[in-house]
């Protein structure tokens, strides 16, 4: 799958979690960044550095992603991406999760 579907997709993942995906020069001035989460008046919020290429803006929203809660809302196609993103522990916890539901 081509990286600009796959960015398309976690975006659209996000989206449907109630997560704003922003893009932003993260390189600027004191802050050196490629992004992360953060919650704004009680909204989540992930911002992303502009400039990363299309593969690093999907490869960092999907371990971004993975940290977070998301369950069985996701399409299989999206969990798959995330799982692949989620550091060894928390795969493991997620295959688990998924294979007791």
């Amino acid at each position: 799958m081509k990286d600009d579907k796959i960015l398309g997709l976690l975006e659209e993942a996000a989206k449907s979690l109630s997560v704003t995906v922003e893009y932003d020069d993260l390189k600027k001035g004191a802050v050196n960044t490629h992004g992360g989460a953060y919650i704004l008046r009680g909204e989540k919020r992930i911002l992303l550095h502009k400039y990363l290429s299309t593969q690093e803006k999907a490869e960092l929203l999907a371990e971004i992603l993975s940290g977070m809660d998301a369950g069985a809302l996701l399409p299989p196609e999206v969990r798959r991406i995330l799982q692949s993103a989620a550091p060894p522990g928390q795969r493991r916890r997620q295959a688990e999760e998924a294979a007791s539901s």
